[in-house]
């Protein structure tokens, strides 16, 4: 065992059991270490975001971005159940297929689609994992995650970085990504992020023919997307 990663959940486990308004010298004299290296454990954790010190007193406390490491209470098997009505209110309205797809590390998959009762109408396979580059739905999460976007587009030159950056802002400010024939030739594609607890679980789209599902009728179901969810 890794005794820096056990220190540091012994002492996370400590503050969280503990009235999580604890001070250094008890964490030290319960865990039986020196005060200087939970001193350094602590810091480290407050550098990172996961502790903080209390403003009046010497004493921690755990942060509430402790909880975007739990994903066990996250009911992704509901997600179809409950989205299915508005994805059928949206392939209605728009006539294209509407999507929900999950990320998987660098990789995200299809879980449930909605297709249009009409002859033209594109293919999406379940349970596949594409790769996020030049796609709307890998836009989405990638804009939620920057480690995500460094390593897709590792290697780019300074220039494809800033613009990269620039589209990752975007979306984040307008709330969906876009992808205009990018990932497949006469394909247009939008995608939404899908919020549970203030964490990102899983991405709401439509895709069409780039004929029929042009820019503005993309524009205009974004944001009815955002409005429905």
């Amino acid at each position: 065992m890794i005794q820096s990663v056990k220190r540091t959940f012994d002492i996370l486990e400590y503050i969280a059991a503990n009235g999580n308004t604890v001070r250094l010298n008890d964490i030290a004299q319960a865990l039986g270490l020196q005060k200087t290296t939970v001193h350094n454990f602590l810091a480290s954790l407050k550098e990172s975001g996961y502790v903080e010190q209390d403003e009046l007193t010497p004493r921690y406390r755990i942060t509430s971005k402790i909880r975007h490491l739990d994903f066990s209470d996250i009911p992704y098997h509901q997600l179809r159940s409950d989205l299915k009505p508005m994805m059928e209110k949206l392939t209605a309205e728009s006539g294209e297929t509407s999507f929900m797809a999950i990320q998987m590390g660098s990789y995200f998959r299809y879980e449930w689609k909605c297709e249009p009762n009409r002859s033209l109408r594109i293919s999406l396979e379940l349970g596949k994992e594409y790769e996020m580059k030049h796609t709307a739905i890998g836009k989405v999460f990638m804009a939620y995650s920057p480690h995500l976007s460094n390593s897709v587009y590792k290697g780019g030159n300074e220039n494809e970085i800033r613009l990269q950056e620039n589209e990752m802002q975007g979306i984040l400010d307008r709330g969906y990504a876009m992808d205009l024939e990018e990932y497949e030739k006469e394909l247009n594609c939008i995608a939404v992020p899908y919020f549970y607890k203030d964490r990102i679980i899983s991405v709401i789209g439509l895709s069409g023919p780039a004929h029929r599902f042009d820019k503005k009728k993309m524009e205009v179901m974004a944001e009815l997307v955002k409005r429905l969810i």
